[in-house]
This record gives C-alpha cells, structure tokens and sequence, in this order.
C-alpha cells in the first residue's frame, strides 16, 4: 500500500523565542481525564535554530521549545481545537479536529521558498489494520527545498513530493535505509538514514531544514498499531541519524493529509 497526499496548511510568522519549559496533559474543565470522548495530537516545532511557545486553545502548553522537537502526545476532548506556535511575530495558527480515538501530528515547518513565512501541516496517523510482521511509514517533505523522491533500500518508492505533502507505504518489518533525492537532479539531500522498523508500528518521519544551511535533518514520531488499526504511543524521537538509528519500533508510510482526509 502507498499513499500520496496533501495536508491542511496555515501560512505563519515565526521568530526565535527563548523561555523555560513546562507541559500539560490538557482535560476538559470540570472532568475527569477519560471521563469524555478524547483524541491525541502531537505538536512538533520543525523549523531549526528557532524557539516558540506552544499553546492549545490559547493554555500555554510548552515554551521555548527548539526545533526538531515533539511536544506530546497530548490528550484532549474530541472536536475542534486550535493549536499555536508563537514567537517574537505574528503567530502561526491552525484549526485542529481531533476525532474521538484519533492520532494526529501538527507541524510547524519552512515551506519551499526561503522568502515564505512557516507554515503549519496536519498530518493523520495512518492507522488502518496492517498485516502481521509488517511496517508502516509516514514521510513528510517538510524542509526548505524543492520536490524530492524518496528511495528505501535502494530504490525510488515516491518521486515528486513537494515540500508539505507526505507518502506512506507498508513495508516488512526490520532494516531499512532511507533517503531523500531531489526530483530530476539524482543529488541526495538526505541520507541514506537507518531505520528500524518494528511489527504492527507506525512511523511518522519528518524532513526539516536546508540543505544549503547544512541543517537537514529528521524528526520522528512512533505509535504501535493495534489489531483493530488504533494506536498506542511507543516512543517520540527528536534529531537525525542517532534519532532514528535508535527507534525501536517504527514504520514507513505515504504521505499524510489533513485533519479530516482519510489515508
């Protein structure tokens, strides 16, 4: 199975921010975690060499928070949210729904013009039933360059994603080694990155940085699938080749879409 789509977007301002660090499980007023429905985000600053505040429904979540970094999972009531990243400028704002028992990444992340302001991408989990001894990965084009391909061991499995779309694929579970190629040009910008992929996992692998800056780089989020295509959360993983050499469980998928698409 393989997957190619385009998430919801929301142009954004972004400067450096330094502050301290804090976070927060956030629950409805008056009730009880687990009490109501609930889903689960996680908020992930991809732009390098800055520092934002996070904050839900305008409750501070985290501050300062540097780039490469997952904020999360967090758990909130189901329906609409929004989530913001805010540093010296305007903040970068998104309207987030969140399904009961949904899983979903949102993104803060430089599109493909060193001109443009950040953005911010939701990207679902991909959790629909996988088969036994199988992986699935989520690759996010989220870095300052043009359209790319993606190779796995060796071979181009996703050509042409622009910067924001994202590509999922199942895959044996095991070693894999992955890399980002520019479309038309054969130069890798990324990689070959070591991954290995855990059974019955879902792995969501964002490309951040630039290339002429020397700062690509990953960051990764892994959640097990359960028999029934739920999630549970497993591990969240920050950096590049150490971070993701170092998952033990992970999956490879097409590439994610807004809150509201369907795999």
């Amino acid at each position: 199975m393989s997957t190619v789509r385009r998430p919801h977007r929301v142009a954004a301002v972004l400067t450096a921010l330094g502050c301290t660090a804090a976070l927060l499980v956030l629950t409805a007023p008056g009730t009880a975690a687990g009490a109501r429905a609930t889903g689960e985000i996680a908020l992930v600053q991809a732009v390098p060499g800055t520092r934002v505040n996070v904050l839900v429904d305008g409750e501070k979540v985290r501050a300062g928070v540097r780039g490469r970094t997952v904020v999360g999972p967090l758990r909130v009531a189901a329906g609409r949210h929004t989530v913001e990243f805010r540093g010296d400028g305007a903040p970068a704002r998104a309207q987030v729904t969140v399904a009961a028992g949904g899983n979903s990444d949102v993104v803060l992340h430089r599109p493909a013009s060193v001109d443009e302001d950040p953005v911010i991408s939701v990207y679902a989990t991909p959790d629909e039933p996988i088969a036994p001894g199988r992986s699935r990965v989520l690759l996010a084009h989220t870095a300052l360059v043009p359209p790319a391909d993606v190779e796995l061991d060796g071979r181009t499995v996703f050509t042409n994603i622009a910067n924001g779309e994202f590509a999922t694929a199942d895959v044996p579970a095991g070693e894999h080694r992955a890399s980002l190629v520019l479309s038309g040009e054969g130069t890798t910008i990324l990689g070959p990155l070591p991954l290995d992929l855990g059974a019955r996992t879902a792995t969501m692998v964002y490309a951040v940085g630039s290339p002429d800056a020397g700062s690509m780089d990953v960051v990764a989020r892994t959640v097990r699938l359960r028999r029934d295509g739920s999630v549970a959360p497993t591990t969240v993983d920050t950096g590049s080749a150490g971070l993701v050499s170092g998952l033990t469980v992970q999956t490879f998928g097409p590439r994610g879409a807004g809150p509201s698409a369907s795999p």
